[in-house]
């Protein structure tokens, strides 16, 4: 074990300078995104258009670690009579589990410790670091079988590059070509299949080069398990005929884990819901495709509680027993009962009252699915999990230097406010966790923020005037596997005489009013379905 050691500390010492640069690119990262959160807000959208582009050229940089996993395999060269260590008494099997000792330590370790901070200063859990740190040696991990690949049976520098460059091009561009003459179009369930098994093949084969020239030192040999490994991914991306639909299989396990105690949730007493329409509407004037919005009634409700859509499944059946299955996107009234109880009402705690709110539902539907739902009526069950939220505080929020707030996962502060003519110009900064296994689950595990909601609200007490405000600028960028959101909000201060639309009677109702954060959190999460049979649409029309 001391040799092994001695190996190591050998290797470092030799490509110190090299390594503190990878990691330093790996710190400077890190350092955009802490620049980014921690801005007074004032800063130009070009600024941070240039942020968002200096983050991203440093995540490339760390990509060059195939390079450095090379250079550190080729210390000690595999190929040849005249490496230093072949005279000395140590085996393949020693050097072999020094180098991959060295790899993990390097691009295994030392990226994930540098980068904790960042997971714990952004709110992270256990959970949420094991997913970043999964994916964050995931991608460091592909690097560096890239790069001793072909370290392992050349001689220097150069070769190793040359090679390692026609591989990267000559596997894909042949796996195109062929699947482009040889087969027909390709469905996504079936590209991700050949991806996944054409993943595990390169990883096995990869492993097997690097194991048996270092145990056997028999280079024309390797060569040619990395030729038919190559052959093996050719043949398999363009013909292998099996779908094994892995991301529906992902999202839906992923899904059962994270919704699953829904289904033992009971329903809250005394809410009724009822279904008000059901319309076909097309997706843009030109579009061939439409969508189904279902609109349903809650009644039921107190005047400080809501609904809100976590996530919805459809399922369509028609008479000869065909079924359609999918996900459906939902909105609630909750904004707007929001802004119209913030001033007085929803400052109460539950009252006696009985208040509606209605949910709308949208399916996609393709022109064909569209004109036999017209056709052929079918029998539409639409399976909502919904979350009950309860008023919990309304507090007003400082203009400038704001704390941040907290909603489970995510993070917001106001950065900076400033009046421009008739309006109040909000900019918001917002992180919350950006993962992959997020994105094969939809969007749904980390987009709502552990259960509650809040919104900012602009309130002029002495008009009995509240303005959600609109969007006007939006950017974003991830970090570290974290997503930064700067979003601006444009409030206004008074009502439009005769219009719905608010603008500035005097620049003295900015003076006047003072921006509040609603929130409401959490009181009940149950799964409710609605079944219309059969589903008699009303017919498309233009939005």
């Amino acid at each position: 074990m001391n040799l092994i050691w001695h190996i190591i500390k050998k290797d470092l010492r030799a490509l110190k300078w090299p390594l503190l640069l990878w990691l330093g690119f790996i710190v400077a990262k890190l350092g955009v995104g802490v620049t980014l959160l921690t801005a007074d807000g004032t800063e130009s959208p070009e600024w941070f258009t240039r942020m968002d582009g200096l983050g991203k050229v440093l995540a490339a940089f760390e990509c060059v670690s195939f390079v450095l996993a090379a250079a550190l395999v080729q210390e000690d060269l595999l190929v040849g009579t005249k490496s230093f260590w072949v005279t000395r008494p140590i085996s393949g099997a020693r050097l072999m589990s020094a180098k991959l000792l060295t790899l993990f330590l390097v691009f295994g370790a030392m990226p994930l410790l540098l980068t904790l901070p960042w997971w714990l200063g952004c709110g992270y859990g256990l959970r949420e670091i094991g997913w970043a740190a999964l994916e964050t040696s995931a991608i460091h991990a592909a690097c560096v079988l890239i790069g001793i690949l072909w370290a392992v049976v050349t001689d220097g520098f150069g070769r190793f590059l040359m090679w390692t460059l026609v591989t990267l091009f000559a596997i894909p561009t042949l796996t195109t070509t062929v699947a482009y003459y040889f087969t027909s179009g390709l469905s996504n369930a079936m590209l991700s299949t050949r991806f996944a098994v054409g993943a595990g093949i390169a990883v096995i084969g990869i492993l097997v080069v690097v194991v048996h020239q270092y145990l056997t030192r028999r280079t024309l040999r390797s060569i040619g398990i990395i030729g038919a490994t190559g052959a093996v991914l050719v043949l398999v991306g363009a013909f292998l005929p099996w779908r094994w639909n892995l991301e529906s299989q992902l999202y839906t396990h992923l899904m059962e884990q994270e919704v699953g105690q829904w289904s033992a949730a009971a329903e809250p007493t005394g809410l009724k819901f009822a279904v008000e329409s059901v319309q076909l509407t097309k997706v843009r004037r030109e579009a061939r495709n439409s969508q189904l919005l279902v609109k349903f009634r809650v009644e039921g409700l107190t005047e400080s509680q809501a609904l809100r859509v976590y996530w919805s499944d459809y399922e369509w059946r028609w008479a000869d027993g065909t079924t359609n299955k999918g996900g459906a996107s939902g909105r609630s009234g909750l904004g707007h009962m929001v802004s119209e109880k913030a001033l007085g009402v929803a400052m109460k705690l539950a009252a006696e009252g009985q208040y509606t709110d209605t949910v709308a539902m949208t399916v996609g539907l393709e022109a064909e699915r569209a004109t036999r739902l017209t056709a052929e009526p079918p029998a539409l069950l639409l399976s909502n999990r919904l979350q009950l939220l309860r008023f919990d505080s309304a507090v007003p929020v400082p203009l400038q230097g704001a704390d941040w707030s907290s909603m489970g996962l995510v993070g917001e502060r106001v950065a900076s406010a400033e009046k421009s003519g008739e309006e109040l110009l909000v900019t918001f900064i917002r992180h919350y966790p950006s993962l992959w296994v997020n994105n094969f689950a939809g969007g749904y595990l980390y987009e709502y923020g552990g259960g509650g909601f809040s919104q900012y609200l602009l309130v002029n007490r002495a008009q009995g005037f509240v303005d959600r405000g609109r969007a006007v600028d939006r950017r974003s960028t991830r970090i570290g596997t974290v997503e930064i959101h700067w979003y601006t909000q444009s409030y206004h201060a008074s009502k439009k005489a005769g219009g719905p639309r608010p603008v500035l009677e005097a620049i003295n109702a900015l003076n006047d009013a003072e921006l509040m954060r609603v929130t409401y959190v959490e009181q009940a999460q149950f799964i409710h379905e609605i079944k219309i049979d059969p589903l008699v649409a009303e017919p498309p029309v233009n939005p």
